[in-house]
């Protein structure tokens, strides 16, 4: 099956020309598609992005979305399915709140006959009709090299790693592969469920226990990152360096500030506008992708202000190059130009 890879938001007719796979479903008009859509907990910032998003583009293309929010609970998301099946959506769209816990809902749809898109995170269950998201494995590969290469750290200084619960195990592979866990001391590795309170608390308890020795805290989401760097704020430690993952909003001002070193942007908004696109795609019987990533994109001083003022598209691909290269046709220009002043004034 064909992997589609795109840098940003895309177009119902970009979604009908992959050509991988087609759904069997009569024509519909868009008014009269009716989408479901299950979030897993919209009480966490970058989840609720992707489900406004997701709620944007549905309003945009003028089709139907009911929106059910499981706030954590895996059981309910089951709940929220089976209703919204019962309530005769045309496609459903989930982000799972668990992996092996949220696989039920798979079976549920095909058995409804129901094309089921799998948004975000990844699920037990394969037989979905589509997958919409990024590779987690490539966030943590982006932001490891950062701390290995960007962060002006030394091989062998202490840091700490804030995990997603029970450990993100994508994220942790890029550490692995980029050779992360290697490079530094990790003196703690320790989850705080992507949530901003417990790992400010965990970053005091840090920041008591190893001092001035503590030089960095690695946090596999944005959430927990700006947890932390509350706690190194109160602790007077600003030397410490912090970055994380999604591109939150307060952690990308926190870039532009110059007390958070990076946030590796997952593209909210592409996700949840894409999951639309591919379900009313799916819905209509056109043919889809099965697999459609978003690239992660590593928000850093260098690029900070090109993202807050073009967004994604920005710091992405040909524009960011072209940005660059701009840039540089610039400074030559001007070193060409002052070179040329000197040697007219000798």
């Amino acid at each position: 099956m064909k992997k589609q890879i795109i840098g940003g938001l895309l177009a119902v007719s970009m979604v009908a020309s992959m050509g991988t796979m087609s759904v069997a479903a009569a024509e519909k008009d868009n008014a009269d598609i009716k989408i479901g859509f299950s979030s897993k907990d919209n009480s966490d910032t970058f989840v609720a992005a992707i489900a406004d998003a997701a709620e944007a583009r549905a309003k945009e293309l003028g089709v139907e979305l009911l929106m059910y929010d499981a706030g954590g609970d895996v059981n309910k998301q089951i709940s929220d399915c089976e209703t919204l099946l019962a309530a005769g959506v045309d496609a459903l769209v989930v982000i799972p709140q668990s992996v092996e816990g949220s696989a039920p809902v798979v079976g549920m749809a095909n058995d409804a006959g129901v094309p089921i898109i799998v948004d975000n995170g990844d699920i037990g269950d394969t037989n979905y009709t589509a997958f919409v998201g990024c590779t987690d494995q490539e966030s943590g590969e982006l932001l490891g090299k950062w701390f290995i290469e960007e962060s002006g750290l030394k091989e062998g200084d202490k840091v700490a790693i804030i995990e997603g619960p029970m450990g993100q195990v994508g994220r942790m592979a890029g550490f692995e592969e980029v050779g992360l866990l290697d490079y530094f001391d990790v003196v703690a590795t320790q989850t705080a469920n992507w949530k901003r309170d417990e790992a400010m608390a965990l970053a005091e308890d840090w920041i008591t226990t190893y001092g001035e020795d503590l030089k960095a805290i690695i946090c596999e989401n944005d959430d927990m990152g700006m947890g932390a760097l509350s706690a190194a704020q109160a602790a007077g430690r600003d030397d410490i360096i912090i970055g994380g993952v999604d591109g939150l909003e307060d952690a990308v001002q926190a870039v532009k500030d110059g007390t958070y070193g990076v946030s590796v942007l997952q593209d909210s908004a592409g996700q949840g506008a894409t999951g639309v696109d591919v379900a009313v795609a799916a819905a209509k019987g056109e043919e889809i992708a099965k697999d459609t990533r978003i690239p992660f994109r590593p928000i850093t001083k260098d690029n900070v202000d090109a993202y807050l003022e073009g967004g994604v598209e920005a710091i992405s691909g040909d524009a960011a190059e072209t940005k660059e290269e701009a840039a540089e046709e610039t400074t030559e220009g001007e070193t060409e130009e002052k070179a040329a002043e000197e040697e007219a004034a000798e």
